[in-house]
């Protein structure tokens, strides 16, 4: 068998040799069959079988560290807070990861800079908010799909609940979500530090409860809302999905304890364990150490005997320990909780009054909102801190750049139409130094937090901005211009935009379509998940579907000046489904509304939203009063369900003739939905759904029908398993119902920058026909461009095409080869 080799010119004058050797044997290791056993995966291996094989490996290689220090430890800002990015930091070691607030948009900027999150197991929360956990249930799905087996949640006492109010929407089958005990007196530890936890008590602290007005009609949802979907075999998950059950309207349970209201705030002091010192091989020489494990056991600090009987003690070979560092993540949410803060004494020990230099912290990372971080108080308790402590800034404050691909793809596409693909954000200067130098501030180091600023702690380097986001708008356009073919597409582009603008040039403005996400399940980085702003007019909006995100994509767009007003214009928000890529963004935009305006938001979903959105009221924060609820099933097309004073109310808000749903082809309480405005102008949505003949029925003669594509048309199959539409089934959709334009959306993230569309140049099918991609903004009256830009975006993105239609080939063949087999 082969051991492995230490390397060191003090043992040996062939280190060229022994160097040889220990490559070979990574080699044999790469390909024996310990290892290779783990990765011969049979291909008809269930989803359950591969969870739990992937969850085998991580655990097998996590064990191997439990008791080993980590060589590296970095603090890393994921959102900094600006407006439209969510607050989280993420803590990086050799061997895990760490989250601090996961904050809508969290994944989807893990996924973007790529942060693995294969390696997250714990989650800390410094409240019980929306704004700092409203990422989990996103994160938590991804994570699974990682094969991560369990996630601790660390947080005030029954943060766990946010789960149980997302387990229908949410499928987390394959993970094991569990809250730590954060009780004062507890202690988290692992083989990288040791965290104390320090509850902050607010002076207006009560202990909430649900009245019994409140708690008396909760709809108990049952519905499995994964239910539709096939299993490799063919089969449905579940046997009677057909059988529609109706949720019962009961009385909750009067059980105070199980209705609680979550609030509290924590504070975590996080201490690394010290790093053993190096081991040092000329001192091995001196005191005739050979190479061999007892190198290991003395690196490990454990004293060894020679076999000529000399004790040599591992103090004498190895350097120093090193002190592990401290920080400090806390937030003050508000002032009351400020007094709690400063007088507790735990804090001390940290601060330049404690005795233990070791102790002091080396980072403390302020979640605090900027009206708390500037009140006297909180300063001076800040400068109690040493000088060399330095100051980390996450919140609502700062001003940078979170995302950098969807300002890339908006740059080449502002190219081919400036007003349909605006540039975003251009208000935003990413270049400020971050370092506060205000006169009252010299005796802190305070650093504005930008996303991927990085503090090291081990080795403690501190402060790092060199991998913060810097976008140059010049080289994105250079990088499209150099593209093969694209500067003479777009030449032949603008002749034919300028032809066809004349006949537009008088038609208005209003109504306008702002698409803000177009990728289906999760968000990836040009395409968030799904979310369509239908401008009716510039003081009245409506939202169709919001999904993780759809705050933030609407901050980016329209800029922190605007953002209020945009908002106060949205009178009605429209959920087709519950599945979550579709609502989980509906709680922020209802919490942002709530602090603008007085008039509550008309919210036409599935009934059964009303269960999620009444636990989330009653556990964690009121939201009732921001929303009337309208129940999709009381718009059925002809169905004359809702009250005459209600449908009056809402056509008058929304400036709309008539709004109408049908039921659609997905999963349970799907729907489609059409709106007649004022003028005559109809418009179509589909939610997610195979293709659907009642959808048909109710868009007859519409002006424009937005349809779901999710999936090629290669992936027909697929398609069905997932009850979703190909490209030619939406566009076909479209021709049954002749709707006068069709434009697609909600594609799987395999087509992140452009989808396939039917190749032949000379189908007249298309000539109608548009794609959608996020931050496009477009009038109706514009609509009849958009076929004209498919083939300079053919050409743009010729290289994402190439990949996809290489795919396309790989599955067809290997669907052939499956043929063969079988026969």
């Amino acid at each position: 068998m082969y051991t492995r080799m230490y390397i060191s010119p003090v043992f040996s004058k062939h280190s060229h040799l022994l160097r040889t050797c220990a490559y070979n044997y990574s080699i044999l290791r790469t390909y024996s069959l310990s290892t290779l056993k783990y990765h011969s995966y049979d291909n008809s291996m269930s989803e359950k079988d591969l969870q739990r094989q992937l969850q085998k490996l991580r655990r097998e290689k996590l064990s191997k560290f439990d008791k080993v220090s980590p060589s590296t430890v970095t603090l890393q800002v994921l959102g900094c807070g600006a407006p439209g990015s969510p607050a989280s930091l993420y803590v990086s070691t050799d061997h895990s990861k760490y989250l601090f607030n996961c904050g809508e948009g969290t994944q989807r900027l893990a996924h973007e800079h790529h942060l693995r999150l294969s390696k997250l197991e714990h989650v800390f929360f410094t409240t019980p908010t929306w704004k700092n956990m409203g990422g989990l249930p996103g994160m938590a799905l991804t994570i699974q799909d990682a094969g991560v087996p369990e996630i601790k949640l660390h947080g005030p006492d029954g943060i766990i609940d946010i789960f149980d109010a997302v387990k229908r929407f949410a499928f987390l089958a394959h993970l094991t979500v569990s809250e730590a005990n954060c009780a004062e007196s507890t202690v988290y530890n692992d083989s990288c530090m040791t965290i104390r936890y320090v509850p902050l008590i607010s002076t207006n602290s009560t202990c909430e409860t649900p009245s019994d007005s409140d708690q008396s009609l909760i709809i108990q949802d049952d519905t499995d809302y994964y239910a539709h979907e096939f299993n490799k075999n063919g089969k449905r998950r579940i046997e009677q999905y057909q059988k529609r059950q109706r949720p019962l309207i009961n009385k909750l349970p009067k059980v105070e304890s199980s209705l609680r209201k979550i609030t509290g705030c924590i504070a975590y002091i996080c201490k690394l364990h010290p790093k053993s010192g190096r081991l040092n091989l000329e001192k091995c020489v001196e005191k005739g150490v050979t190479p061999g494990p007892v190198l290991g056991d003395l690196k490990a600090g454990k004293d060894v005997t020679l076999p000529d009987g000399t004790l040599i003690r591992s103090v004498d070979v190895c350097d120093p320990e090193i002190p592990g560092p401290v920080f400090i993540v806390l937030e003050c949410p508000d002032e009351n909780y400020v007094d709690s803060l400063i007088s507790n004494e735990i804090f001390r020990e940290y601060q330049s009054d404690g005795k233990i230099e070791d102790n002091w912290a080396a980072c403390v990372v302020h979640f605090t909102p900027e009206e708390v971080l500037k009140m006297k108080k909180y300063r001076e308790w800040m400068e109690r801190f040493p000088k060399t402590t330095e100051h980390l800034i996450i919140n609502g404050a700062n001003e940078s750049y979170s995302f950098e691909a969807l300002h890339k793809i908006q740059h080449k596409l502002n190219l081919v139409h400036p007003t349909i693909f605006p540039i975003i954000g251009d208000s935003v200067d990413n270049s400020n130094d971050n370092v506060e130098k205000n006169d009252e501030e010299l005796n802190l180091r305070i650093h504005r937090a930008k996303t991927l600023n990085a503090f090291h702690l081990r080795p403690l380097d501190g402060f790092d901005k060199t991998a913060e986001i810097k976008l140059n708008r010049k080289e994105d356009i250079d990088e499209a211009f150099n593209v093969d073919g694209f500067l003479d597409a777009l030449a032949e582009l603008q002749t034919e935009i300028n032809a066809k603008s004349k006949a537009l040039t008088h038609l208005p403005e209003y109504p306008k379509l702002l698409i803000l996400g177009t990728g289906s399940c999760v968000p990836s980085k040009v395409r968030n998940t799904s979310g369509i702003l239908l401008r009716i007019n510039p003081e009245t909006s409506l939202l169709f579907d919001c999904g993780e995100g759809t705050l933030g994509q609407l901050t980016r767009f329209f800029g922190k000046d605007k953002i209020n007003g945009v908002l106060e214009s949205i009178k009605g928000i429209y959920i087709s489904h519950l599945h979550a890529d579709h609502h989980l963004g509906l709680i922020s935009i209802l919490q942002q509304r709530q602090l603008i305006t007085k008039y509550p938001v008309f919210l036409c979903a599935p009934k059964q939203i009303y269960s999620w959105l009444q636990i989330y009221h009653l556990k964690f924060e009121g939201i009732n009063k921001s929303f009337n609820l309208i129940p999709n099933q009381n718009l059925i097309l002809n169905s004359h369900k809702l009250p005459i004073n209600i449908q009056e109310q809402l056509k008058d808000s929304l400036k709309i003739d008539q709004i109408s749903t049908v039921e659609v082809n997905h999963c349970l309480h799907s729907f489609g939905v059409s709106v007649i405005l004022e003028n005559g102008q109809k418009i179509v949505y589909s939610g997610d759904t195979q293709p659907c003949n009642y959808l048909v029925d109710l868009g007859r003669d519409c002006d424009l029908l937005i349809h779901e594509a999710t999936m090629e048309d290669s992936m027909e199959k697929e398609a069905k398993m997932k009850m979703h539409s190909t490209v030619s089934q939406a566009i076909t959709i479209g021709q049954r119902m002749n709707s006068k334009f069709t434009v697609l959306t909600h594609f799987s993230q395999r087509y992140s920058k452009i989808p396939n569309l039917p190749n032949n140049p000379d189908d007249q099918n298309l000539l109608n026909v548009g794609i959608a991609f996020d931050n496009m903004h477009v009038s109706l009256s514009q609509l009849p461009l958009l076929p004209l830009f498919y083939p300079v975006l053919r050409i743009l993105f010729s290289e994402s095409l190439s990949l996809l239609e290489e795919k396309a080939l790989k599955r067809k063949l290997k669907e052939n080869r499956a043929v063969v087999d079988a026969r």
